[in-house]
C-alpha cells in the first residue's frame, strides 16, 4: 500500500497497532454474529454471518443494534 504524505513514516503509522478494535463472534437466538462491545454489558452488531434471509430482515438484528450481553459473552 502506498501513503504519500508530508509526515515521516514513523508518525505516520505511530500507534496503529493500538487501535485494534475488539470485535467478537457470538450466537443470539440461533444467529451468528460479530459485535464489538460499547460498554459494560452491551455490545453492538457489527455484522451477521447468517444463511438465513430472514435474520437480514430482522429489525432487531440489523448492524448497529444495541444489544443487552450475558456474562457468558468472552469479552475477557
Amino acid at each position: 500500500m502506498t501513503h504519500y504524505s508530508i509526515l515521516p513514516e514513523e508518525l505516520v503509522y505511530e500507534g496503529w497497532e493500538d487501535n485494534k478494535p475488539a470485535f467478537r463472534d457470538i450466537e443470539v437466538g440461533g444467529v451468528l454474529m460479530q459485535v464489538e462491545p460499547v460498554e459494560e454489558g452491551r455490545v453492538r452488531i457489527i455484522r451477521l454471518y447468517s444463511p438465513d434471509p430472514s435474520h437480514y430482515l430482522n429489525p432487531g438484528l440489523a448492524p448497529g443494534i444495541v444489544l443487552e450481553s450475558k456474562p457468558a459473552f468472552p469479552f475477557v
